[in-house]
């Protein structure tokens, strides 16, 4: 569910303001939620004729989405858990923040946002990922598990991973690499 205020997505109507709040009172904004809306968007314009009616509609919608994103980044590249509340699970995440750099990294692509302003964070992301989560083995960590809010399978930590991480991970390392040097 989108919020025009901030540009960022509510899983459902659950996390509406009013609804499930972090333990500080601020609103619950799950970061791989809005990874999963960032990789849709991608998907789905590699997909689309531009030519096709709602094509401006989805490169909108991502570009809001990458622009709010980018206001809410970790100095370390990562994005909390829970956009809206950086107290709140406040450990790095990889699954958001892969989503994150697939998203970024084809907005670049696109022409969707400036090179110069927004090649920065998905280095950032890239970078902190590389260097926290990427074992020597090259297990991926730092992913939220399954679950259907940021709560969901804590702890997070550099031993958890799941194949829809990797897989994040694996898009938006991919879509980095792509771009123009």
């Amino acid at each position: 569910m989108y919020s025009a205020t901030t540009g960022l997505w509510y899983r459902d109507k659950r996390f509406l303001p009013g609804g499930i709040l972090s333990p500080s009172g601020k609103p619950v904004v799950w970061s791989r939620g809005n990874g999963w809306v960032a990789g849709g968007h991608v998907k789905t314009l590699k997909a689309l004729p531009s030519t096709e009616r709602h094509t401006a509609e989805y490169r909108d919608a991502l570009t809001r989405l990458v622009r709010a994103l980018a206001g809410v980044q970790r100095t370390d590249g990562f994005w909390n858990v829970n956009l809206a509340d950086a107290a709140h699970l406040p450990g790095p995440e990889t699954s958001g923040t892969s989503f994150f750099l697939y998203g970024t990294s084809y907005a670049i692509a696109a022409g969707l946002v400036d090179r110069n302003t927004y090649l920065p964070v998905a280095a950032r992301a890239w970078n902190g990922m590389v260097s926290t989560a990427v074992h020597t083995d090259g297990f991926l960590g730092y992913v939220q598990n399954v679950g259907d809010r940021p709560e969901s399978s804590q702890p997070v930590t550099y031993n958890t991973t799941a194949n829809f991480g990797v897989g994040a991970f694996l898009l938006g390392g991919t879509e980095l690499a792509l771009l123009p040097r």
